[in-house]
């Protein structure tokens, strides 16, 4: 994975966590990356760059700043993919727990032209 892709996805994941909106586990997942994203600057520069509720002018910024860590340090880019890969599985993970009885089912993923039930 590219590491522009690797710091979009990242921050992606990251947004229910800053919008604080979402269901609680999106929330744990959107905060563990948050985390995880300050992880390789300094203290100064964390509270620099990582406000509370960064507008878009901010997040282009610590996307750049972002790239470069990810370019430089390979443990920090592997550790974010791993993270980021984890959280896309438990974010698309479905519990679907049915009793009751199946009269009809229609997959509507790619269905195209009139469709009448």
């Amino acid at each position: 994975m590219e590491p522009i892709t690797i710091i979009t996805t990242a921050l992606s994941l990251a947004s229910p966590y800053l919008a604080k909106t979402g269901e609680k586990v999106a929330e744990k997942i959107g905060e563990d990356v948050w985390n995880l994203l300050k992880k390789p600057f300094s203290k100064e520069r964390k509270e620099e760059l990582f406000t509370e509720c960064p507008n878009e002018k901010q997040l282009k910024k610590i996307e750049e700043e972002l790239l470069l860590k990810v370019q430089n340090n390979e443990t920090f880019k592997n550790e974010l993919l791993e993270t980021i890969t984890q959280a896309e599985i438990n974010l698309n993970q479905q519990n679907i727990n049915n009793q009751g009885k199946v009269e009809k089912q229609v997959n509507i993923q790619s269905n195209t032209g009139d469709i009448k039930f």
